[in-house]
């Protein structure tokens, strides 16, 4: 799926004996962890224009598009967000997995995958989004600490993975602007950007995670 962007929320979720699920599948107005907004009214085309009897909405495991572990049936949206409610497929082995992991509350975040032609680019290196088409959504593992995770990234032939490594950035607090910086022109380029030095020890902390 190219130009697929993904996002991750908290599964604020009731899960009921029969495989229902409630969660908000996003968020409007919050400023996500590399500087992303959601605005108002940005899925109210795609939500008007459900019908899940004509095209599903999947709920993947992890977008592993071959681990489908439930689908949403409703959508609405409120203040808040976007809220799905949906069922998950208990007479599979993996559905009813994720049911039990629901219980126990080992999975607790949404991650929505969706694309978007209607956006600005922040002046701080986000972007906002007018308007967006939800292609997947996955129930996620969320550990406590998210940055305690060891990622790999290099590929078959033993290079460094950029969209790994690029990906990984981000998610250790750096924007879109900054993460080109430091590609293009390293760290002299990154520190150029930035009005003071303060800030990089995220960076550091980020390519201590990795697994080379």
């Amino acid at each position: 799926m190219s130009n697929l962007i993904i996002k991750e929320f908290d599964l604020k979720a009731a899960e009921s004996a029969d495989g229902e699920v409630v969660a908000y599948l996003t968020t409007f107005k919050n400023v996500d962890q590399v500087g992303d907004i959601i605005e108002t009214g940005a899925l109210d085309e795609f939500v008007n224009s459900f019908d899940p009897d004509s095209a599903k909405l999947p709920m993947l495991f992890n977008h592993d598009t071959s681990s489908i572990v439930g689908e949403w049936k409703t959508l609405e949206i409120d203040d808040h967000g976007v809220k799905g409610t949906g069922i998950l497929y208990t007479e599979t082995t993996l559905g009813k997995d994720i049911q039990a992991l629901l219980r126990r509350k080992a999975v607790a975040a949404v991650s929505i995958g969706f694309r978007s032609n209607d956006y600005e680019i922040l002046p701080k290196g986000g972007r906002k989004f007018h308007q967006l088409e939800l292609v997947e959504t996955s129930i996620v593992l969320n550990p406590a600490n998210k940055s305690a995770v060891v990622i790999s990234v290099k590929s078959d032939d033993g290079f460094i993975e950029t969209k790994a490594l690029k990906s990984v950035l981000k998610q250790a607090g750096l924007t879109r602007n900054e993460i080109e910086a430091l590609f293009q022109h390293g760290w002299k380029g990154l520190k150029n950007l930035r009005d003071e030095q303060a800030g990089t020890e995220e960076l550091v902390a980020a390519l201590k995670q990795f697994k080379l």
